[in-house]
Order: structure tokens, then C-alpha cells, then sequence
């Protein structure tokens, strides 16, 4: 089975939310943070986490590889 659209939908998706929370475009290394994970798990665990995050707390979580 071929999960690659669904993952780049999932993927999408977690973008979309993330840029409208923190109110900007994400930067190059924010994206890639989640477009490096295909795993359903890890999608939704950073599905997940984007929702329960705002502001600065959540530019740090998709920073947090950048440390």
C-alpha cells in the first residue's frame, strides 16, 4: 500500500496549522523538521504537540533539532 499521499496531505496539513499559529511562513529548517518524518506515528505525535502550542513556545519545538 502507497501511503505517500496521504503523508504529504498529513504533512500539509501540519504546516498549514503551524504557519497559521505562529502567524508567519515557516523557515526552511521548521518545515523540513516535519517534512523529515513520514511515519504515521510521528505525524501524529507532532500533530499532536503543534496543537497544543502557540507562540514562541512552538517556533521552539520546531526548532528543537536546530539546537
Amino acid at each position: 500500500m502507497d501511503n505517500e499521499d496521504t503523508v504529504k496531505t498529513w504533512q500539509a496539513s501540519i504546516i498549514n496549522e503551524c504557519e497559521t499559529r505562529v502567524g508567519r511562513v515557516l523557515s526552511k529548517s521548521e518545515e523540513s523538521f516535519i517534512t523529515s518524518r513520514g511515519g504515521f506515528m510521528a505525524l501524529e505525535t507532532i500533530e499532536d504537540t503543534v496543537k497544543s502550542l502557540t507562540g514562541s513556545e512552538l517556533v521552539d519545538y520546531l526548532n528543537s533539532e536546530n539546537e
